[in-house]
Order: C-alpha cells, then structure tokens, then sequence
C-alpha cells in the first residue's frame, strides 16, 4: 500500500500477483462508489529480444544497467463507475502525475521495481477463480520524511544527504506543485540550491531519471 496524501485519505492498493496493477482509493471517490484502477511500468531499463522458443516466436526481457533508474509510469487505466455516473469528470480528474511521483519515492519504488511486469505487457486485473479482496486494503497515514535537511560542511557531500534530500523532495513532489520552491523555504536557501541537491541526488541514483520526474522541479 503506498499513501498518496499526508492525512491517509488517498491511497494505493497494489495486486499483490505483482501485474503492476493497483486501484486508487480516496474519500471522494469511494464517496461515489467509483473504482479507479492504474497499471504501472518502467520507461526504461530492459532489453528486448526476439527469438524462437520451442520453435515459437517470443520475446524475451532482460534488465539493463538502467533498470535502477527507471522511472515508474502509468500504463493503463481502468475505471469503473455506478450507473448514471459521471465517468468522463472521473477519468480527467484522476490524479495522474501524483500517483506516479508517489510509487517514486524511494521508501516504496525500491520494492516496485522488483514487482513490476516487462514493458508493453498487458495482465488482465480481474481474472476468473481469483478472490477480488486486495483493492480493499485499508489505508494508513503517509509517513512524512524530515523536511528540514542537516547540510554538512563543504561540497563534498556524503550519500546519506543526498539519500534526505531525494526522501524530502518525492515527498513533496506528492503534496506539493512546487516541490523544489516548497522544500527551499523549508530549508531557507535558494531553490536553485535545492535543484542542485536534486541533480546530485539523481546522478547518485536516488531518483528516477524520468523526464516528468525532472519536470516537477
């Protein structure tokens, strides 16, 4: 399960067959008895081979040295709604870019990326003969990284700074629309400051190198 808001009222439930699929609950839309269901997968980090296996066509995936820093999209998405409900305002206001930069944050991507299916790979969510239980999971309030960061001393800094720094600024990217301005008033320096502590975070491989990830700085 991994929150999507400070006070545990947006969440997400993962398919625990790891398919990449998870439903997205909120207040609002259990309100409505909507269900909203999202597929995620990697922008990078496999390789893809066509070859004959058993003398029959297949395609064969093997990670690559990018796979650390695959950025986790949404593939498909799935909602349903009750009869007479308003399923095209549902669909546009599902929170896309905030779901994606909450399962980046690296208390929860690290475990992800291990679950997640090979690029392009469609796994159907409902299938026959298996219990529908895990889109019900409870939600729990969103643990909330130091916001306020100790900078050592000097420019060369150690890993664990740079561990806070990606901590605090996924957090952000979650609650926040400007996560990088936001996080350079928590720490009162210039938020070109903090876009520089992001950079070296993500060279250090702290953060996805997704280019929506880059664009919420």
């Amino acid at each position: 399960m991994v929150p999507v808001s400070d006070d545990g009222s947006e969440w997400l439930s993962f398919d625990p067959r790891d398919s990449g699929w998870a439903v997205f609950r909120s207040k609002v839309y259990d309100a409505k008895r909507t269900w909203l269901f999202f597929r995620f997968g990697l922008d990078r980090g496999y390789d893809i081979e066509n070859r004959f296996i058993n003398h029959e066509p297949a395609v064969v995936y093997s990670r690559n040295k990018q796979f650390s820093s695959a950025f986790i999209e949404v593939r498909e998405v799935r909602l349903a709604i009750p009869s007479g409900g308003a399923g095209g305002r549902a669909l546009r206001d599902a929170p896309m870019a905030r779901v994606e930069a909450a399962v980046n944050q690296p208390a929860y991507r690290k475990e992800l990326l291990e679950r997640l299916p090979g690029p392009d790979s469609t796994l159907e969510a409902f299938p026959r003969g298996q219990a529908n239980g895990w889109w019900f999971t409870p939600s729990k309030p969103r643990m909330r990284p130091p916001l306020k960061l100790a900078v050592p001393e000097g420019r060369n800094r150690p890993d664990s700074f740079y561990e806070s720094v990606a901590a605090a600024f996924a957090f952000m990217s979650v609650v926040s629309q400007r996560p990088a301005q936001d996080l350079a008033i928590e720490n009162e320096v210039p938020v070109s400051t903090v876009h520089g502590w992001v950079k070296e975070a993500r060279r250090r491989g702290f953060l996805p190198a997704g280019e929506r990830s880059k664009g919420t700085e």
